[in-house]
């Protein structure tokens, strides 16, 4: 246990050395949309629960196992401001060679309107965004598993289209016994193949998780609580739009506070609870900080950054409804799909 515990901490250490990321400054942002109803309840992550949901396997793919075999999903979700998305996925297992998956992400950003750089209308266009991965994972020893996915990103943007190229690599630590899982994944580490314009590359959204789950014995719940963005410390901003400022009186410029460790350090965390009240019904929630800090209103805040959901099995389906509140009035309602094909052979 203590040597399977190092290497993930040596891994972390190794890809902390890459440079900082803060939201904007990134190319592809909607690789970390929420792709299905489970991750979207559990408020955009979920890394370490290892059951037969196939959708957790597009985030972390050592999560990919056996039970996933020949399974199939499709997810839509209504995203805010007239935005769809859709995924779809599948996976195979073979004894002697480990679990392979296949999936795909589409988002629509509808049809919009074009200006020139003088106000005047010209074409409406429209624009989308897509990434295909390929998934595979082993059991590596004893407790451990350990994958990877590649993705293949393409983006269309009016007449402006990119590609890129990125890895998801995971590794998980899972005891049954204990039913106890911590998880590391690394997301979207890779390189712009084709710019949108000239041949200036920009830097893809990456990712660094670290998370561990907890099933209590006597208890239908299960927590997990997930870091996200470990490759940068500081993921606060100072808003210059804000109503409520503080003005220094001596200089008459408002006045910047500092802020504290606590509040940098818990912009990092989404915390997930889930009551599993038997195989065929189950309930999930989720609350993300960094979410209701930067989305929030500064009034009213009431459930943004709040999720829920919940799972149910019908006539050999298993159906999923995720809902997450960005913004007060403004929730992305998400709806998912799994079955498992082989039921159709069956007699």
């Amino acid at each position: 246990m203590i040597r399977q515990t190092s290497i993930l901490f040596v891994l972390l250490f190794v890809t902390s050395f890459s440079k900082a990321q803060i939201g904007g400054t990134r190319t592809y942002p909607f690789l970390n949309l929420d792709h299905s109803a489970r991750i979207s309840a559990a408020g955009g992550s979920l890394i370490t629960v290892r059951d037969n949901d196939i959708s957790l396997a597009y985030q972390n793919p050592a999560l990919l196992n056996k039970s996933m075999h020949n399974h199939a999903t499709l997810s839509y979700m209504n995203y805010l401001a007239g935005i769809n998305n859709a995924y779809g996925g599948y996976v195979r297992h073979y004894d002697s060679i480990g679990t392979f998956s296949a999936n795909v992400f589409f988002v629509d950003y509808g049809k919009m309107q074009g200006y020139d750089e003088d106000g005047n209308t010209t074409h409406p266009f429209t624009a989308q965004d897509y990434n295909f991965q390929l998934g595979y994972a082993k059991h590596w020893k004893d407790k451990l598993w350990i994958g990877a996915n590649f993705n293949f990103i393409y983006s269309a943007l009016e007449a402006y289209v990119s590609t890129a190229g990125a890895f998801n690599l995971g590794g998980i630590y899972y005891n049954k016994d204990k039913r106890f899982t911590t998880a590391l994944v690394i997301k979207n580490l890779g390189i712009q193949f084709i710019p949108y314009y000239g041949n200036h590359k920009e830097p893809l959204p990456l990712d660094i998780q670290l998370g561990i789950s907890k099933k209590l014995k006597f208890n239908p719940l299960r927590f997990s609580i997930i870091a996200h963005d470990l490759q940068t410390w500081d993921l606060t901003y100072f808003n210059t739009n804000k109503r409520n400022k503080t003005i220094d009186l001596e200089t008459q410029k408002e006045r910047i506070d500092k802020i504290p460790f606590s509040e940098k350090l818990m912009r990092h965390f989404n915390f997930t609870s889930e009551l599993l009240f038997s195989d065929n019904f189950n309930v999930l929630f989720g609350y993300n900080y960094q979410r209701r800090k930067e989305l929030s209103p500064e009034q009213r805040k009431v459930m943004t950054c709040f999720s829920w959901g919940l799972t149910f099995n019908l006539l050999k389906y298993r159906f999923t409804y995720g809902m997450a509140s960005y913004y007060p009035g403004q929730p992305t309602f998400n709806f998912s799909v799994l079955k498992n094909i082989s039921d159709y052979k069956r007699k």
